[in-house]
């Protein structure tokens, strides 16, 4: 036999009909446990394999998820893309994953991407603009993992995501405990988790009787092109002893400005844990994300909104680890 394999060719085989074949394959008890075996060692040695888009488009599901993430080559959204794509895998969906490097046309296109490749439902990080994601999804079910847009109206999708505020509270207060009198911060250009972790920056110097300073407060550029410049401004000029770096991306540059400063003492603290910060010369406090967990949680509620349409959207908010390296 020669050419694609169909279904037709495993009935004729097998002496049944496409239909019985069909049931068969997806072991429906309807045929004799003994029929089903024949059959699909059939189908086996013929070298069969089901048209899944035929399938899908009869049960109007694909068993496919869509995932956007701004950044492939940021270590925090690479472990998450790991771990939605194991949690997906263990449930029986198939991830179709799209990078847009903080672009929000980049994000646009990829939203309708995924929404003509008929995806069953999406796992958004944001890229943070003012996107109108219920007009492009209208009933796709989709959950937002990590950060959230700057939306003013209630979002209608689930939220999955770290609290901020505890975690980059929790590093400056150890900062300060450790002895600095004076820490500065380099945040995200990244609007929703920049709010949040500063918010959790300044609730931590209020606590230790310190005044919030604007003068010690810089932002990075989306590129962290003017990293190293605020790096050299906060420690030098401004003379602070201690640096919360908002994320890890930000926190290279640091690292890489840091020798040239030659500082006789620093407290350095930075949002998201690192294996490698072990052999750094620089002891350093981070906040270790529960990745997993986050991808797992995101999965799960997506897979549920997907089976309930009704299901009511929630905010859960998973807690960090504080460590000191």
């Amino acid at each position: 036999m020669t050419g694609k394999i169909t279904i037709k060719d495993v009935a004729k085989a097998a002496g049944v009909s496409v239909a019985t074949v069909s049931r068969a394959l997806s072991d429906n008890p309807r045929v004799k446990r003994d029929t089903r075996q024949k059959i699909q060692n059939i189908a086996r040695n013929l070298g069969y394999h089901p048209n899944g888009l035929a399938r899908s488009i009869r049960v109007q599901q694909t068993h496919t998820l869509g995932v956007i993430i701004p950044d492939i080559l940021n270590a925090f959204f690479t472990h998450l893309s790991r771990a939605i794509e194991d949690a997906a895998s263990r449930v029986g969906y198939d991830v179709v994953l799209v990078n847009t490097d903080e672009n929000l046309a980049k994000e646009a296109s990829a939203l309708n991407l995924l929404l003509e490749k008929q995806v069953d439902g999406i796992i958004i990080t944001s890229a943070g603009g003012p996107t109108d994601y219920a007009a492009i999804l209208s009933t796709t079910p989709a959950v937002f993992v990590d950060r959230m847009p700057p939306a003013t109206q209630e979002t209608p999708y689930d939220r999955v995501l770290v609290d901020n505020v505890q975690g980059a509270q929790a590093i400056v207060a150890r900062l300060i405990d450790q002895g600095a009198h004076r820490v500065g911060i380099i945040n995200s250009a990244v609007s929703f988790t920049a709010h949040e972790r500063l918010t959790g920056y300044q609730r931590a110097l209020t606590a230790a009787g310190m005044e919030p300073e604007a003068a010690i407060e810089a932002t990075a550029r989306t590129d962290n092109s003017n990293v190293q410049q605020m790096t050299r401004q906060l420690l030098v000029n401004q003379k602070c002893d201690g640096l919360f770096v908002a994320d890890n991306t930000i926190m290279e540059e640091v690292l890489r400005k840091l020798p040239d400063l030659q500082l006789p003492q620093l407290q350095l603290g930075g949002f998201d844990d690192q294996d490698w910060f072990d052999f750094l010369p620089q002891p350093i406090v981070t906040a270790r994300q529960p990745i997993g967990e986050l991808g797992q949680t995101a999965i799960d509620r997506l897979v549920a909104k997907i089976e309930d349409p009704d299901l009511l959207p929630r905010e859960i908010r998973l807690s960090t680890t504080t460590i000191s390296r």
